[in-house]
C-alpha cells in the first residue's frame, strides 16, 4: 500500500525540529500501542455553573496568571483569535517556567519561522473536540500537529498528559469554557517527530551530522499536488488555481517492498529507526564498496554452450606438462565473448555517470539504508526496541526489509544517541552495527547445476531426505532446512563413466570467500558406502576481463599445470555426509546483479571406473551444496 503524507498549502513540508527545552527530542520510551479516539462524542462544550464556562478558553488562558508565557506566545503568533472563536477545542496549557519563552518569542517574531512556533509548540498542546478527564476511554489524543499523545490517569488522583501533571483547579482538573475545555499542564510536550520526520530533523544539537544518510532517503521523495483534496480557486491564463493547496508526499524507498516496507510516517504505528553519523556512512561505504568492484561487459563460461570447445567431453583440453598430463579445461572453452553480460548504464540523472561506478556507489548506498527500520509491534524479535532493554548475544532484531540481525551486544555498543518519536525510537549509531554476512556480504549456496556431464547426457536428480530418516551424527541440518536435500548426475547402475557436475556460483562479490563443498554419500543406493575421488576446478574471470581456470587443493587456487597436476584428490568420509573444505579464493571483480557467473566444477580424478577402481570408491557425484563464505570481517 502507497503510504502518503499529506501537508496543507503548496509546497509546504514539516520543518525539521527546533531546541525549545533541554528535554528536545526526549529519551523516553512508549509503553502502549496508540490508536486514534473516536472524536464523535467529544464535539460538544461542557455545562457548568463555574463562572469560566461563559468565557472562552483565550480569556480564560489570558486571566490566569501562571499561563501568561503561554498566552503570550499564542498571541504572538495569531492564536489568540483562533481560541475565541466558536470552534470546540481543549487546550493543555503549560505553567510559565517550564518552556523556553525567550526562543519561541524570537521564532515567533519571524515571520519565516513563525509557522514553526504553530506547528511545533502550539498544535502540540491543543486537540479538537471537549476531551473530558472523566472519559475512561479517551486516553489517547490526538493533536492538531498530527501526534498521538497519552492522556493517563483517568478518574484518579493524579491526572497527567505525556507525562506531565495536571493542575487541580477549584474543584477540577480542567477549566470549563464557552468553546471547551483547559488543563493546566506542568510541564510543555515536546514535538517529537515521526521515524520519518526524523531523518530530515536537526541533530546538531547533540553534535550529530547525518547528512549523507538525509540525502540518499531523499532522492527517492516526490512531492505533488492532491488535486482532489485540494480547493479550486480561478483559471488564470488557462491555468488551474488554487485556493488551498494539499500537497502529497511519496517516498518509494521508505515504503517499497523491495526496499523498507515501512510506514515510518504513519503516527499509528511503532518503529525504531537506526541511523549512521556521516562518519559512520563514510567508514561503511569506504568498506561495503570494495564488494562491489564491477568491470563491463563480463567474460564468463556459459554451461549451456555447445560450442566446439566445449562439447561436453569430461576434461575439456590436456596440456602437457613435464611432470605429465594435467586434464583441466581450457579457461576460454564456452565463453561468452560477443553477448557477454553487460551492466545496465548508469540513468541519465545519476550523480555518477561511469556504469560500473555508478553501480558500486547505488549498491554500497543501498546496503547502509537498507537495514534501518524495525517494527516494534513485532513481538518474536523487535519487543526490546521498544522497551529500550540492553541486547543478548542471543537475541535477533528483524528488519522491515526481512533481514535477521544479530550481534545485538554492539549495537548498543555503537549507538550514540537515543530518541523518542512520536511513533517509536531512532538510534543513531557512530559505525555501521551490522554484520556484513548478514547483510552486504551473504554466504553463497548453491545445489543447482548448471551443466552435467553423464552417459545419460546432460540431467541430474533431485532427492530429498526427510529429517526422520537418519541422525545428527549422519548430518545435522542448518535451522531453516527440514529435509536433506542433493543433487546426483543421471548415471545409469553399472556404468564405468567418470560423471561431471559443474555449478554457477550465483551473486560472487569482488571479495575472499572460503569454499566447501556437502557431498552426500550413497544412501540412494544398497551396497557397500564408498568415498569418491574427487577434484574441483575453479573458472572466474579476473580484472582485465580474462577468463581463467584453476584448481583448488585445499588451501588455495592453482593456476600453472605444473602445481595442478600435483593436486591431490578429496576423499569424502562415506559414513556421514561430508564437508569438504577446498581452499579460499578471492575473486578480483563482483558479478551480483549480473547475469554472468563464476562456476565450479566437479570431477572424478578418475577417467573411468574399472572393476578395481569400482571396489575402492564410488563411481557417483551427490552435491548437497557448493558454499562460498566470506572470509572474516
Amino acid at each position: 500500500m502507497l503510504n502518503i503524507f499529506r501537508h496543507i498549502a503548496k509546497g509546504f513540508r514539516l520543518p525539521a525540529p527546533f531546541p525549545i527545552t533541554g528535554e528536545g527530542l526526549g529519551l523516553g520510551v512508549v509503553f502502549c500501542l496508540f490508536s486514534c479516539s473516536d472524536f464523535s462524542s467529544y464535539n460538544s462544550v461542557v455545562e457548568s455553573s463555574n463562572p469560566s464556562a461563559d468565557k472562552t478558553l483565550w480569556e480564560n488562558i489570558s486571566a490566569k496568571g501562571e499561563l501568561s508565557d503561554f498566552a503570550q506566545v499564542l498571541q504572538t503568533v495569531g492564536y489568540d483569535a483562533v481560541l475565541s472563536a466558536p470552534t470546540t477545542y481543549t487546550v493543555w496549557a503549560p505553567v510559565n517556567g517550564t518552556f523556553n519563552k525567550d526562543s519561541l518569542m524570537a521564532l515567533a517574531q519571524n515571520t519565516a519561522t513563525r509557522k514553526k512556533v504553530i506547528e511545533q509548540f502550539v498544535y502540540d498542546h491543543v486537540a479538537n473536540y471537549s476531551h473530558f478527564e472523566s472519559n475512561p476511554s479517551d486516553t489517547v489524543v490526538y493533536m492538531l500537529s498530527k501526534k498521538l499523545i497519552h492522556f493517563s490517569g483517568k478518574n484518579t488522583g493524579s491526572l497527567t498528559f505525556d507525562g506531565k501533571t495536571i493542575n487541580w483547579g477549584m474543584d477540577a482538573f480542567n477549566t470549563p469554557s464557552s468553546n471547551g475545555l483547559l488543563y493546566t499542564l506542568n510541564g510543555m510536550v515536546p514535538f517529537r517527530p515521526n521515524a520519518y520526520e526524523n531523518f530530515f530533523a536537526d541533530k546538531s544539537q547533540y553534535g550529530i551530522a547525518d547528512s549523507h544518510f538525509n540525502a540518499y532517503v531523499k532522492r527517492y521523495e516526490k512531492v505533488i499536488l492532491d488535486e482532489d483534496a485540494s480547493v479550486k480557486g480561478e483559471i488564470v491564463n488557462g491555468n488551474q488555481v488554487y485556493d488551498d493547496s494539499v500537497t502529497v508526499t511519496t517516498n518509494s524507498f521508505i515504503t517499497s517492498r523491495q526496499h523498507l516496507n515501512a510506514e515510518l510516517n504513519n503516527e499509528d504505528s511503532l518503529y525504531t529507526v537506526i541511523i549512521p553519523t556521516d562518519a559512520a556512512w563514510q567508514k561503511a561505504y569506504d568498506k561495503i564498496k570494495t564488494y562491489y568492484n564491477y568491470i563491463t561487459p563480463i567474460k564468463y563460461q556459459n554451461l549451456t554452450s555447445t560450442s566446439t570447445d566445449f562439447s561436453g567431453k569430461k576434461g575439456g583440453t590436456c596440456p602437457a606438462t613435464s611432470t605429465g598430463k594435467a586434464t583441466i579445461l581450457s579457461a576460454n572453452a564456452g565463453v561468452e565473448a560477443n553477448n557477454a553480460a553487460t551492466l545496465s548504464a548508469a540513468p541519465s540523472d545519476a550523480e555518477i555517470q561511469d556504469t560500473k561506478a555508478y553501480w558500486t556507489d547505488s549498491i554500497a548506498k543501498r546496503w547502509i539504508v537498507l537495514n534501518t527500520a524495525y517494527s516494534e509491534n513485532n513481538k518474536k524479535y523487535n519487543s526490546k526496541l521498544m522497551a529500550d532493554a540492553g541486547f543478548a548475544e542471543s537475541d535477533t532484531l528483524y528488519s522491515t526489509s526481512g533481514n535477521k540481525i544479530t550481534n545485538l551486544p554492539n549495537l548498543d555498543k555503537v549507538t550514540v544517541l537515543k530518541q523518542q518519536l512520536s511513533n517509536g525510537h531512532a538510534r543513531i549509531v557512530n559505525e555501521y552495527p551490522f554484520r556484513a554476512s548478514e547483510t552486504y556480504a551473504p554466504v553463497i549456496k548453491t545445489r543447482t547445476p548448471g551443466r552435467v556431464v553423464s552417459t545419460s547426457g546432460y540431467t541430474y536428480d533431485l532427492f530429498a531426505v526427510e529429517r526422520g530418516f537418519f541422525s545428527d551424527s549422519f548430518c545435522k541440518l542448518d535451522d531453516d532446512e527440514v529435509n536433506l536435500k542433493y543433487v546426483r548426475a543421471s548415471l545409469p547402475e553399472g556404468s564405468n563413466f567418470a560423471p561431471e557436475m559443474d555449478f554457477y556460483l550465483p551473486n560472487v562479490l569482488s571479495t575472499t570467500y572460503d569454499i566447501y563443498a556437502v557431498v552426500v554419500p550413497p544412501i540412494d543406493v544398497d551396497g557397500p558406502k564408498l568415498p569418491y575421488t574427487l577434484r574441483f576446478d575453479l573458472h572466474y574471470t579476473d580484472a582485465k576481463n580474462v577468463p581463467q581456470t584453476g584448481r583448488l587443493d585445499g588451501d588455495t587456487l592453482q593456476t600453472t599445470i605444473a602445481k595442478i597436476s600435483k593436486v591431490k584428490a578429496f576423499e569424502n568420509d562415506p559414513t556421514k555426509v561430508d564437508t569438504l573444505y577446498l581452499g579460499h579464493f578471492t575473486f578480483p571483480i563482483c558479478y551480483y546483479g549480473t547475469n554472468a557467473a563464476p562456476n565450479i566444477k566437479v570431477m572424478s580424478t578418475l577417467s573411468s571406473f574399472s572393476t578395481s577402481n569400482k571396489a575402492k570408491y564410488d563411481a557417483q557425484i551427490r552435491i548437497a551444496n557448493i558454499i562460498l563464505r566470506p572470509r572474516k570481517e
